[in-house]
């Protein structure tokens, strides 16, 4: 599996606080199945505003880490970009990373963003040439049940992505974000979905999730969506290709 959306570079967001929860993270995908992860850490204007030295630092060292985790065990670059306008002009001056270098950039939002502002926010990347990922869209109140707007968007030119915990069966009580899951189900049976992947951040409230994940939708919706949601279409992205 490939993973596109992961917080595995310690000391720079919420993810990982030290190089050992960033090498504990590593080994559990690795263990799931995961053989490439994007690390995509958070930029966020009045939130997350790591310096790039600092994160490029730190990621340099997760990757050695990872080759004392697995020999086949490969590290890119990346980042989980939160819309505002100043970000235009980052990633047109390549001061923010795509996807692996890619044409890809994985684009967040709040989940109280409205659809218009979404729907703007999107078309300003694709005039920049770069393809957005939007990332866990079954966060947005916007896109809830709301088929013809997600088609919008992929029509547009943009791809999807939900996150792996999201896919797992709801817990009889307790969850609090059970409504997230059903609109990644509701996303999935209406084939708006291009990737999973982990959005992992820690091993006690966030870890991978991906075989669980992978099995699932193996299960339900068969062995070549899985591979294409798991493995193809990550991995068409990370080469930059077209999907």
């Amino acid at each position: 599996m490939i993973d596109i959306h992961s917080h595995i570079v310690f000391d720079v967001d919420d993810g990982p606080k030290s190089i050992e929860e960033s090498k504990a993270l590593l080994k559990e995908a690795y263990n799931q199945g995961v053989r490439m992860i994007v690390s995509t850490s958070h930029r966020r204007k009045g939130m997350f505003e790591t310096p790039e030295e600092k994160i490029a630092t730190n990621f340099m060292k997760v990757r050695e880490i990872a080759k004392e985790v697995a020999d086949d065990l490969v590290i890119a670059y990346g980042a989980e970009i939160y819309y505002t306008l100043d970000i235009l002009e980052k990633l047109e001056k390549k001061e923010i990373p795509t996807l692996n270098d890619s044409r890809y950039a994985l684009i967040e939002f709040s989940m109280h963003t409205p659809y218009r502002e979404i729907h703007t926010g999107l078309s300003n990347i694709l005039m920049l040439g770069i393809t957005p990922v939007i990332a866990h869209i079954e966060r947005y109140d916007a896109l809830e049940d709301n088929e013809k707007r997600v088609r919008e968007l992929i029509d547009m030119g943009c791809y999807t992505q939900i996150n792996s915990y999201h896919v797992l069966k709801p817990k009889f009580f307790g969850e609090r974000y059970k409504f997230m899951k059903k609109r990644a189900r509701y996303f999935l049976e209406r084939d708006l979905v291009h990737v999973i992947a982990s959005d992992m951040h820690n091993l006690d409230v966030r870890p991978p999730y991906m075989e669980q994940a992978y099995d699932i939708i193996a299960k339900k919706y068969g062995a070549k969506k899985a591979k294409e949601l798991f493995v193809e279409n990550p991995r068409k992205i990370i080469m930059d290709q077209l999907i």
